[in-house]
């Protein structure tokens, strides 16, 4: 399976699906990671499991030039959702560790070492030790952001996060909407060919 999905980029060819929602426990009031311009023509919502081999594809190939060229330089607003996929058992938790940052202002900057760990991992197990690693990279405190992953401090807003998707008619991860509206492209060069054509109305 796991070649297969490899063999079937590009992106939504590759994306993944949903099963059942999972229940939300314990939660801290935390909102949506939001970066960029409020006011620009282009808003955009992705929602993205870090388990999620089109997930890590679409990161590795768009997401990081996305946010360096578009998204830093104040062009356009991204929100970033998690949604989490049930059939991917690393990914709640790699949510509940990314939410985490987020309230610690590193976000992007776990964001990036969370992808590149589930790429190398391939779909095997991730440890919270190996979160916390991660966290300690970025300046985390780790005995404070186990206690948020064994309490599920953020498992309310990946609910809701999950639920906004499903509103929005999210099939599979990972989903991009500009505008509201569902993005469909085939190519890195196709994305930014639109995105650059609502800017330039």
């Amino acid at each position: 399976m796991k070649k297969l999905l490899f063999l079937l980029l590009p992106f939504f060819l590759l994306s993944c699906g949903e099963s059942t929602p999972v229940a939300p426990q314990i939660s801290k009031d935390i909102e949506s990671a939001v970066f960029g311009a409020p006011s620009s023509k282009v808003q955009l919502t992705i929602f993205a499991d870090y388990e999620c081999p089109a997930c890590i594809y679409f990161e590795k190939t768009i997401g990081q030039e996305l946010y360096e060229k578009y998204v830093q330089t104040n062009k356009i607003s991204v929100t970033y959702k998690n949604f989490p996929l049930p059939q991917h058992k690393n990914a709640e938790r790699d949510a509940l560790a990314a939410l985490y940052a987020l309230s610690n202002g590193k976000y992007w900057e776990f964001n990036l070492l969370m992808y590149d760990l589930e790429d190398q991992k391939k779909g095997d197990k991730v440890t919270d030790e190996e979160r916390t690693v991660l966290g300690k990279k970025v300046w985390l405190d780790p005995v404070e952001m186990q206690k948020s992953l064994d309490e599920g401090w953020y498992r309310n807003q990946i609910a809701k996060e999950k639920k906004e998707g499903e509103a929005m008619g999210l099939e599979g991860t990972p989903s991009v909407y500009l505008n509201g509206k569902i993005m469909k492209f085939k190519s890195k060069e196709e994305f930014f060919g639109i995105i650059d054509a609502v800017l330039k109305i």
